[in-house]
């Protein structure tokens, strides 16, 4: 019996979105390296957000790392990196095969 409002393919998307990020853990602690579509002035801007909610005390005319994104320059270098990254990554998985649909198979199959 179907639950209301219940969806197999949010479920099955899910279950693919939960693999993706498992894989991308755990070839990062294998390989000890970080997420290469990472932008380090962008995450150090978003952690001093988070602290200075949690209530850390502000440091007036001290630039630290998150100021970096602040840099028009630096911001579309990450950027750039991460896009070329992307365009790597779809270039190589552009190859890959899907497996058919079972049902579709047999069909032509039995053609």
């Amino acid at each position: 019996m179907r639950r209301r409002g219940y969806s197999t393919t949010k479920h099955i998307a899910a279950v693919a979105t939960a693999r993706k990020l498992a894989m991308i853990i755990w070839h990062m602690l294998s390989k000890n390296t970080d997420y290469i579509w990472a932008r380090p002035a962008l995450l150090a801007r978003k952690f001093r957000s988070v602290e200075l909610r949690a209530g850390l005390p502000t440091s007036h005319a001290r630039r630290g790392t998150a100021f970096d994104y602040n840099i028009p320059a630096k911001r579309a270098e990450e950027r750039s990196r991460v896009e070329k990254a992307e365009a790597a990554y779809a270039a190589a998985t552009s190859r890959w095969r899907t497996r058919p649909n079972r049902q579709n198979a047999v069909e032509k199959a039995a053609e």
